[in-house]
C-alpha cells in the first residue's frame, strides 16, 4: 500500500511470547524421497521466476538433490551448514528465501520483497518452523514441506492451491532473542520517534483528492467500541458476502494519524488494492472480516492491533493509534 506513490504492506505482527513446541532434526533416510509430483500453476502471471538470482539453486537443480526426511514431516537437504546457536520459537530471525510450487513457478521470494527478510518465528508456517529449529545463523538448507504442513487444504488464493506441496530455499541470516529484538526495536523507535516529530510538523495531504472520504467527515463519537478491540462506524452496509481469513480482498480506503495526516491512501494512486485478508496488521484484519461486499466503515485501530512499539520508520510513529477508511469493493 503505497505513501506518496510509493507501495507499503500493512505488516501483521505476533506477540513475542507466544510458546511453541517443535521437533529437532534426527532423521532418517527413506528411499525413493523425490520432489512432488507437477501440478499446474493457477495463473503464471503471478510466478516470481525472473527476480531470483543466478546464484541461487534453480528449480531443476533442487529437484536432482537427495532430501532426507526430518521426524517433523519435512524432507530437508543441507546445502552449506552454519555456525552458532539454532533460533527457539521465540526468536525474531532473518533470512533469504525462495519457494516454488512443485511446477518450478516461484510464488514468493525475499529478492522479490527488496533483500533479507525479517520474520518472527512463530507467523512462520509449521513445516518452516521446524526446519528453522534445525538451523544456524549462515546455514542454507533447502526443504520440501507436505502440504499438511503449510497452507493444507485452503491453500492461499491466489498462488498455492489447496493441498499443495512446497519446496524451499532457506538461508538464514541472523537470530535476534526477544530481548534482543525489543532492544533493537527501542532503539530504533527513540529514533523514529525524533523523526516522526519533525516529518509530522509538516504534514503535507496536498496529494490526497479533495473528493475522496475526508477524515474530519466522522467525529469520534459516531465510533462505537467492539470486543475485538477496534472501534467501527459503518458508513453503508453491505450487501454481499463476508470475506473469510484466506480470501483476497479487493478495497479503496485510506488511512489517518489522529493529527488527520494521510499516510497511506488507494485514492491517491487512482486505483483499488488488493491483498490477502490474513496478511495485514490485526485491526485492519478484524475490520475487514467483520465487513460485506460493497460495505463502507470508518476504524479506528489501537497500536497494540497496528504498528505497536515499532511504528512504521518514517510513516507512523510508535503507539499511534490509526484511522482507516474502508470500502470493500470485492472478495477474490
Amino acid at each position: 500500500m503505497p505513501i506518496n506513490n510509493m507501495k507499503i504492506f500493512i505488516v501483521l505482527f505476533a506477540l513475542l511470547s507466544i510458546i511453541i513446541s517443535g521437533c529437532q532434526a534426527s532423521g532418517k533416510n527413506p528411499e525413493n524421497i523425490d520432489i512432488p509430483i507437477i501440478k499446474p500453476t493457477p495463473d503464471s502471471n503471478l510466478c516470481l521466476n525472473e527476480d531470483v538470482p543466478n546464484e541461487i539453486p534453480s528449480f531443476d537443480e533442487v529437484q536432482s538433490l537427495e532430501l532426507i526426511l526430518d521426524n517433523s514431516g519435512v524432507s530437508m537437504h543441507e546445502h552449506k551448514e552454519g555456525k552458532g546457536n539454532k533460533p527457539t520459537v521465540q526468536d525474531l530471525v532473518t533470512m533469504n528465501y525462495v519457494g516454488w510450487l512443485p511446477d518450478g513457478c516461484v510464488f514468493d521470494s525475499s529478492f522479490s520483497r527488496g533483500g533479507e527478510q525479517e520474520m518472527l518465528m512463530v507467523n512462520l508456517i509449521p513445516g518452516w518452523i521446524d526446519t528453522m529449529l534445525t538451523m544456524n545463523p549462515g546455514s542454507i538448507k533447502i526443504v520440501k514441506i507436505p502440504s499438511s504442513l503449510a497452507y493444507g487444504q485452503t491453500g492461499s488464493p491466489p498462488i498455492i492451491p489447496a493441498n499443495t506441496d512446497l519446496i524451499f530455499y532457506i538461508e538464514l541470516v541472523n537470530i535476534l532473542t526477544p530481548q534482543e529484538a525489543i532492544a533493537t526495536a527501542t532503539v530504533e523507535a527513540e529514533i523514529t520517534k525524533k523523526e516522526m516529530e519533525n516529518n509530522m510538523q509538516d504534514c503535507d495531504n496536498s496529494d490526497y483528492p479533495k473528493d475522496a472520504p475526508q477524515f474530519e467527515e466522522i467525529s469520534s463519537e459516531k465510533f462505537i467500541m467492539q470486543d475485538s478491540g477496534i472501534k467501527i462506524a459503518d458508513i453503508k452496509l453491505g450487501d454481499g458476502r463476508s470475506p473469510y481469513e484466506f480470501d483476497e480482498v479487493d478495497l479503496h480506503y485510506t488511512g489517518w494519524l489522529m493529527n488527520g495526516c494521510v499516510f497511506d491512501s488507494s485514492f491517491t494512486r487512482g486505483e483499488s488494492s488488493q491483498f490477502p485478508v490474513d496478511g495485514v496488521i490485526q485491526g485492519f484484519k478484524k475490520a475487514i472480516l467483520g465487513m460485506n461486499v460493497n460495505g463502507i466503515r470508518r476504524v479506528e485501530i489501537p497500536p497494540e492491533l497496528g504498528y505497536g512499539e515499532r511504528g512504521a520508520t518514517g510513516v507512523i510513529p510508535p503507539n499511534s493509534t490509526l484511522v482507516f477508511h474502508i470500502e470493500l469493493l470485492g472478495i477474490k
